[in-house]
């Protein structure tokens, strides 16, 4: 276990270390440079696989999680991800990066920032760099980024690209090497920082074993910084810590975004309420789901020139893995799995970029940036379709496969218990998407979807109370977006389904339903 620094001791690796350890180190430089030249080797191979998405950004090879270090700099849109470059698993992780002009158009950048240092480096198999938060000072991109050791337990590091691209760690890392006191030194990550006239403000996740609590740090020069207290705390209903908190402002309004670990069925969860920052307290008001899906974790946010506030998730989830933690602990298979990524060199993707808008009842909905329209190809309209009882109407939206569909139904010419739409269907691959209008329901059922978890997930759906349904899906290799509710409830889930799994169809059950519009397009591939 992690013995913290004493009080007042020096935070640098040097000094807590001592010059006898910092042998625990390797070259920064040549890390990177033994990433890229791996991926450089087996991209080709990693590359042809089916289940690469065609327009979400994911990983040239290797794993990626969490994306992070999110901030727009003279234009560019840069995006870092945790990122093991070496395997389809997680393993000890690097940053990633990326840039883009528009959100949608990625270019892959040489690796960012890898575990080096005996802040962030223990040996070849442990150690890690990292979710990061990025931030723009006076128009240097500058992260702030976890590190893990055994001997350190998880601190605060600074790492600067003075060229938008090349990262150079701070010479006295860790510049927060202490976690507030009474909480666990190794549950201390996930940094996001802002600027309020000339003081940097900071929050991370923290928590004692039991109880999360979301840390505020302030600081005048992004080094020495300063604990001011706890904005918010959990007392179990939350999960046991609030991981990859987001804590930033948005239509008068302060919103805490986190991933309530331990709590399964919550992937990403959000509170919206008021801030005062002399008390340092954040009093929530209401409470809702980021997104309801199993595969959606770890969102940041962060604004960009237009004043929008945006925001990137994970489209995977940490408990379907056969590697992770217990699960395969003696071939034990809880969820029913039979997906091992790591044979395929590659795993993990990057959500629809989102904008966060507060709805008049505090609610928040999440809608997709326009830019994605950019990629439409073959479009298709219909009106005014009826759909009969125990009907299946087929329908085209580009290869059915990487698509989007825009589907409006008229709920006052509707007598259907249920309306829903059959997904990369087969003979023997199906995945379901159902609005279940008599119970109010919406349900994601995958039980036929192919080598992932058998697992149904459901959620409320409020349009039932109204004359319209809207729906709204993004589909890509391996990802179904769904987007209802006038945006306020978003579903997203994985499926590995086969490549010939491409069918495409809308149904009724227990009457007739009335499409009022439906449009669909292909989608164009922006990834290599």
């Amino acid at each position: 276990m992690f013995a913290p620094a004493e009080e007042g001791k020096p935070s640098s690796a040097d000094a807590i270390c001592g010059k006898e350890d910092i042998m625990n180190k390797r070259d920064h430089l040549q890390a990177l440079r033994e990433a890229d030249a791996y991926m450089e080797k087996v991209k080709d191979e990693v590359q042809k696989h089916p289940w690469r998405q065609d327009y979400h950004y994911s990983p040239t090879v290797g794993w990626i999680n969490d994306p992070c270090g999110l901030v727009q700099i003279d234009g560019y849109y840069h995006m870092l991800c945790q990122h093991y470059p070496f395997s389809g698993a997680w393993g000890m992780m690097y940053l990633s990066h990326a840039r883009s002009k528009d959100l949608v158009h990625w270019e892959r950048l040489p690796e960012a920032v890898a575990p080096s240092e005996p802040y962030d480096y223990w040996d070849e198999k442990h150690g890690g760099v990292y979710t990061c938060c990025g931030i723009d000072d006076e128009g240097v991109y500058k992260i702030i980024y976890t590190g893990h050791t055994e001997a350190f337990g998880q601190v605060e590091c600074l790492a600067t690209a003075e060229d938008g691209i090349h990262f150079q760690k701070y010479e006295g890392n860790p510049i927060l090497s202490k976690c507030p006191e009474g909480m666990r030194q190794n549950d201390f990550r996930d940094t996001k920082v802002w600027k309020r006239g000339k003081k940097w403000y900071l929050t991370a996740g923290t928590t004692d074993g039991k109880f999360g609590r979301v840390a505020l740090y302030h600081s005048d020069d992004l080094i020495h910084w300063e604990f001011q207290s706890f904005i918010w705390e959990s007392r179990g209903e939350y999960g046991s810590m609030p991981e990859c908190p987001n804590f930033f402002e948005v239509d008068g309004k302060w919103v805490l975004i986190f991933a309530p670990l331990e709590l399964e069925d919550r992937k990403a969860m959000y509170l919206v309420g008021d801030f005062d920052y002399d008390a340092g307290r954040f009093f929530p008001q209401t409470v809702g789901e980021v997104d309801w899906g199993l595969d959606y974790y770890a969102p940041q946010v962060f604004k960009d020139d237009m004043g929008r506030t945006l925001m990137m998730g994970w489209m995977e989830s940490w408990s379907f893995h056969p590697w992770y933690l217990g699960n395969a602990k003696n071939g034990q298979n809880p969820h029913g799995y039979v997906y091992d990524c790591s044979e395929i060199g590659f795993n993990g993707s990057i959500s629809t970029p989102r904008t966060i808008s507060v709805c008049h009842d505090g609610k928040l909905k999440f809608d997709p940036v326009p830019e994605l329209k950019t990629l439409r190809k073959d479009p298709r309209t219909q009106y005014n379709m009826m759909v009969k009882a125990e009907e299946k109407i087929p329908v085209t939206a580009g290869d059915n496969v990487h698509c989007e569909i825009f589907a409006a139904f008229d709920l006052t010419q509707t007598s259907a218990d249920v309306i829903g739409f059959g997904l990369r269907s087969s003979r023997e691959h199906e995945t379901l998407l159902e609005f279940d209008l008599a119970h109010g329901e919406i349900i994601f059922d995958r039980t036929r979807s192919g080598n992932k978890s058998a697992v149904v997930r459901k959620c409320n759906l409020e349009s039932v109370r109204k004359d319209e349904l809207i729906v709204h899906i993004y589909m890509d290799s391996t990802t179904i977006e769904l987007f209802t509710d006038d945006n306020r409830t978003v579903m997203t889930n994985c499926i590995y389904s086969p490549v010939e799994s491409d069918g495409l169809y809308l149904y009724a059950k227990g009457g007739d339903t009335l499409v009022s519009r439906l449009q669909t397009w292909g989608m164009e591939k922006v990834n290599q």
